[in-house]
């Protein structure tokens, strides 16, 4: 087998989802590149796959590039996994990939879940999405990147992101003071026994639900804000842009300067006549 890199989703909940071609795709490859060897070994056990696995997770990923390079020198197989979804969003993987796209080693996605798509799906929103991952943990860097990228973009839009149960609460709090009237909803334990997708005015957002499981979050803005909640426009002789930039650039895995243009020319494109 030559060498080649499968970028393989698992599911997200329920394990019915979980496709056959992706399943032959694990049986067949050589190694198994996973983000938790112990959890994912669960998934594996179940499906019979007997592939071996080598760790690979944010916080090895750059070292394990030396050893993933050896195996590609030997012309081996290789597919990558997260715990859960599409890997290399928003999870390792990334890193490996660009690798491979550079260094003339097959790339073959073997699409499956998504909770982002998955929520999209079954929110009824339509229009422009612009998906950014994780929240910022700190609140003012949090709530720069709400305010800035609302101010970028022309409404109707929606933003797509990731929150964890322990902060959903403070986020939609955070939401509905800064921009009550904009559209929020929620998935949560998607595709699982106790799948909830709420939909509901930022002002409006339910103060009890449940802190568990993995929530997905599309906040679709109805104008455009800044810290005063005015129409805002943007200006990258200010500093906030930059600042934002940078926000941008962690959580997008690229570099400030690349977030920085990809700012500019989303603004570029919405001023357009």
């Amino acid at each position: 087998m030559k060498k080649i890199l499968y970028i393989v989703a698992t599911p997200i909940g329920n394990l019915d989802d979980f496709s056959q071609r992706a399943l032959d795709t694990l049986k067949t490859v050589d190694f198994i590149l996973a983000e938790d060897t112990r959890h994912s070994q669960k998934l594996l056990n179940h499906f019979s796959i007997k592939t071996p696995c080598i760790s690979l997770h944010k916080f090895n990923e750059k070292e394990r590039l030396e050893k993933i390079k050896e195996l590609f020198d030997q012309n081996l197989a290789l597919a990558i996994i997260s715990d859960a979804g599409t890997p290399a969003v928003s999870d390792p993987g990334a890193i490996v990939v660009d690798y491979s796209l550079n260094n003339q080693v097959q790339v073959v996605p073997i699409p499956g879940p998504s909770a982002l798509t998955t929520l999209l799906s079954s929110s009824g929103i339509q229009g422009g999405v612009t998906f950014i991952g994780f929240l910022p943990y700190k609140k003012t860097e949090k709530q720069n990147l709400l305010l800035s990228m609302s101010s970028l973009i022309e409404p109707p839009h929606t933003l797509a992101f990731f929150e964890s149960p322990q902060r959903i609460i403070n986020t939609l709090e955070m939401i509905s003071e800064l921009m009550p009237e904009s559209i929020v909803v929620i998935g949560r334990e998607l595709t699982k026994i106790y799948e909830e997708i709420l939909k509901f005015k930022a002002k409006d957002y339910p103060k009890d639900i449940k802190e568990k499981g993995e929530f997905t979050v599309l906040l679709k803005f109805d104008k455009k804000y800044n810290n005063n909640n005015k129409v805002s426009d943007f200006d990258p002789s200010t500093g906030g842009p930059r600042k934002v930039a940078s926000i941008l650039a962690n959580y997008l895995n690229i570099k400030p300067k690349e977030a920085y243009n990809l700012l500019i020319k989303l603004k570029e494109e919405n001023t357009k006549e």
